[in-house]
């Protein structure tokens, strides 16, 4: 998910039951057996969010990254929405609405240059934010492009020509509403499912769609949708975050293995992505609502600490690296934010960084590249005694609020202003490019 939370919503009312769901222990076993499964990628693709695991790495080293000043390779104009990019195989997936037509761009990585175009009607109204362009970002799964609208509806084309394959208009079909900003929550690939968090009625909340014709295969829970996308919990098994529980359950059938409840009632959302570092499940959000790890171990599973005063990240997901956190403490509506390190084990405040605003990260071997919504790039250490700066570049002026991709070298940022939109890739090359 990445939005605008531009409203101030607080939470007066009290925080939901903390009672874990309990399972059978026969589920346990079979989760235990494959809990450290994760299938293999092309290096160096970035094919959903948050690059290939969901959880915000990159998938090499990054050797040979900022060894200079970074420079803008190209840029070119793009329509509304929040949306960040897919990359897969030189190929970049661009979701974005332009007039009334949702569109699906596929560009190359190395000039921009488009190479097809899918369109599909717009249909979103708006909510609390203006912006009516997508949320959700490009899912690339074995030749197929998975692109989900603001107003819920889900499109499969061919990721070679922009074909279309199969659309549904789930949200219709199923009753959900809107929410505060649309659809906003990136369906899941696992197996032969696509799983997508609807939050529609009669048991719809979360659906399993057959990934080659859409076809509903199974429903689950009444629960409804956040922003907060789905993540592989292992082989067979994904987490789903919800507004009030995160769901763990079997694609393949859709059979609950067991619910976590997290958030609080209220005016807030759930935004920031959770992370599964190994048998512990690491959550967070704003509004009071703040940050726990999960030990998914346990029988039931444990809370080994939680804490509103640890992480509370409004939308930007937490890295994980060598045991620690890098996270963004504070909200981007409330005009204050915090780049933090936290021992995961124990959830302890490493360091601050006081005033840094709001940003994306993205792990790169031993560093972090920040981008920030002012539209500064910066590269500093995975460090956990103190915040250390390697290297710092201004991207063209505008708001960057799209989960930006790493890929062949290149991050390619999405810049939201209105009229003047961009799409831009900034070579991380030691020789850089020529700005364009």
């Amino acid at each position: 998910m990445c939005i605008q939370q531009s409203l101030s919503i607080d939470a007066a009312s009290p925080r939901s039951p903390r009672g874990i769901k309990t399972w059978p222990a026969s589920a346990w076993m079979a989760i235990v057996l494959v809990l450290a499964f994760t299938p293999s990628l092309r290096a160096g693709d970035w094919p959903q969010i948050l690059g290939p695991e969901r959880n915000g790495i990159a998938s090499d080293a990054g050797e040979g990254l900022w060894q200079q000043t970074p420079r803008v390779a190209w840029q070119i104009p793009c329509g509304s929405g929040y949306s960040g990019v897919a990359v897969v195989d030189g190929k970049v997936f661009l979701w974005h609405r332009v007039d009334d037509q949702e569109r699906l761009d596929c560009c190359r990585l190395s000039d921009g240059q488009r190479l097809w175009q899918a369109n599909f009607p717009a249909t979103y109204g708006g909510g609390f934010n203006n912006d009516r362009g997508p949320r959700c970002v490009p899912v690339v799964d074995r030749g197929t492009v998975y692109v989900y609208g603001a107003a819920g509806d889900l499109h499969a084309v061919a990721a070679s020509d922009g074909k279309p394959i199969w659309s549904r208009t789930l949200r219709q079909d199923y009753a959900a509403e809107d929410g505060y900003f649309g659809a906003g929550s990136t369906p899941i690939v696992s197996g032969g499912t696509v799983v997508v968090a609807v939050g529609g009625d009669e048991g719809h909340g979360i659906v399993g769609l057959d990934r080659k014709s859409g076809r509903t295969v199974w429903a689950a829970t009444d629960l409804t949708a956040d922003y907060a996308s789905p993540i592989a919990f292992d082989a067979t098994t994904v987490i789903v975050p919800m507004r009030f529980q995160t769901v763990v359950l079997n694609a393949a059938d859709g059979e609950i293995v067991f619910e976590i409840p997290f958030g609080q009632r209220g005016l807030n959302v759930i935004g920031a992505t959770p992370t599964r570092v190994g048998e512990r499940l690491l959550l967070s959000a704003s509004y009071r609502i703040g940050a726990e790890l999960v030990d998914l171990s346990k029988r039931p599973p444990e809370i080994v600490w939680s804490g509103d005063d640890i992480l509370s990240s409004q939308y930007n997901s937490g890295i994980v690296r060598d045991g620690y956190v890098y996270g963004i403490h504070g909200r981007e509506d409330m005009g204050a934010a915090t780049l933090r390190c936290i021992e995961l084990a124990t959830g302890k405040v490493q360091w601050s960084e006081e005033g840094y605003g709001v940003a994306h990260l993205i792990g790169v071997g031993d560093r972090l590249i920040a981008q920030r919504t002012d539209g500064t790039l910066e590269l500093f250490a995975a460090d956990r005694s103190k915040f250390q700066s390697l290297g710092k570049m201004e991207l063209p002026p505008g708001t960057y609020r799209a989960l930006p991709a790493l890929s062949g070298g290149k991050l390619v940022c999405r810049m939201s202003d209105g009229e003047q939109s961009k799409l831009l890739a900034v070579d991380l090359t030691a020789a850089g490019a020529d700005q364009k």
